[in-house]
């Protein structure tokens, strides 16, 4: 009995979890680094958030389950003596050249946090007292975001209220660098859910549908399709159309390989494909979008040939990006919208490079699997063009999930 009473808990508690993932409320604390050109800076400050609170105690149980394995990474280290010290001496002159230090302990303490939390999936996700309560959760979370962006999509402003609670941020079409949409001559509010950015909604119900697309451990076909319509609801509504292009892709890469057993349901699908590709042509949006994007491109090429080996510090990219003029009237500093040229910025080419060996060695046994493929190129693609997969909260989460529990194969 008390062992069922401690699964139950369990269960209920990675539901919160899971549900909670799509907020971001949170509090920022502003310091003196927080600030350039005397302008707050989100991505430079330090913030607790409220799902930080819910994940510790899986931390925590990552934490024991690493300490219990003490003598196989001991083995581990010792093997592997040489690339581990490597990486140890990198990773500090990384911080020691970092432009600001307790930015570099901010992020590094968030690597920490998702690596834990990606560990722990890895470790427990396929079990049922995980697995269950975790779809349900992200399935619930997703309803709620659809209502959200459905609100916010037909009133052109967000709701506030009790909605504030759950991570929405006030804002109307009026508000100045609000992302908008022009469709068949109409102007669109884009909605933003309780995301930072339509784009970011986008990639996270993007890598979900392409996980519970491939998974077949779903056996409840009411419960997938109904995950997978709502998802695909908020990709289209958040005229992202990066996410749309990608979207239709895998679709095509999965279902191609029905062709041989229902060539009609194929074409059928590419149909459908052709249209949504239609839809996006149609779409507009910030007429300066990619004069912005092939600007912090130029950026981050520079940073990163003036720092090849030391790279600018976890965090401080920003910083660094700052020293370079303004091309547009209004102020906007944003990280480059390349998650491989971010990286790369600021850890350094030889610490950059160790880790892609490593991360390469870790998906290698799984590449060839559309369950793990798929969302990979998910990740590829969106990240090739934003930058959300290394800096925003709820989308880091997702793919510590999904990836640690992609990862069972590997063991």
């Amino acid at each position: 009995m008390y062992s069922r009473l401690l699964r139950n808990i369990s269960s209920y508690y990675i539901f919160v979890f899971s549900f909670f993932i799509v907020s971001q409320l949170g509090k920022h604390f502003f310091f003196s680094f927080s600030y350039l050109s005397g302008i707050r800076i989100d991505y430079l400050a330090p913030t607790i958030y409220f799902i930080d609170i819910v994940s510790l105690p899986l931390i925590i149980i990552s934490l024991v389950t690493l300490f219990k394995r003490f003598t196989y990474w001991k083995k581990w280290m010792l093997e592997n003596i040489l690339p581990a010290s490597f990486f140890i001496i990198l990773l500090l002159l990384n911080l020691g050249f970092s432009l600001s230090k307790p930015l570099w302990v901010y992020g590094f303490m968030r690597l920490l946090q998702f690596t834990l939390l990606f560990l722990f999936f890895r470790e427990y996700g396929n079990k049922k007292s995980v697995y269950s309560p975790l779809l349900w959760g992200l399935f619930l979370g997703s309803c709620f975001e659809l209502v959200l962006s459905l609100l916010q999509l037909s009133t052109r402003h967000s709701l506030q209220g009790w909605w504030y609670y759950l991570g929405e941020r006030s804002f109307s079409i009026f508000t100045p660098s609000i992302a908008k949409a022009y469709f068949l001559g109409k102007e669109f509010l884009r909605p933003y859910g309780t995301f930072s950015h339509p784009n970011s909604l986008a990639g996270f119900y993007l890598l979900l549908y392409s996980f519970i697309l491939t998974n077949k451990k779903i056996t409840n076909i009411i419960f997938k399709i109904l995950f997978l319509t709502i998802s695909s609801a908020l990709i289209l509504i958040s005229f992202s159309r990066t996410a749309i292009v990608i979207y239709v892709l895998i679709n095509l890469l999965y279902f191609s390989r029905t062709i041989i057993s229902c060539k009609t349901c194929f074409f059928a699908k590419m149909a459908i494909g052709f249209v949504l590709i239609l839809f996006v042509l149609g779409i507009s949006g910030d007429l300066n979008s990619f004069q912005k994007r092939t600007d912090f491109f130029e950026k981050s090429l520079s940073i990163i040939a003036q720092k090849p080996f030391t790279g600018t510090g976890i965090g401080s990219y920003l910083i660094a990006q700052h020293d370079y003029p303004q091309k547009f009237s209004t102020f906007f500093e944003q990280p480059v919208h390349n998650i491989f040229l971010l990286a790369i910025a600021q850890l350094g080419i030889p610490l950059s490079i160790l880790l892609f060996f490593l991360i390469c060695r870790l998906i290698k046994k799984n590449m060839r699997k559309m369950i793990f493929f798929l969302p990979l190129l998910c990740i590829l693609l969106t990240g090739s063009v934003d930058h959300y997969w290394l800096t925003l909260q709820q989308n880091v989460l997702v793919f510590a999930i999904v990836f640690g529990i992609l990862g069972v194969a590997s063991k």
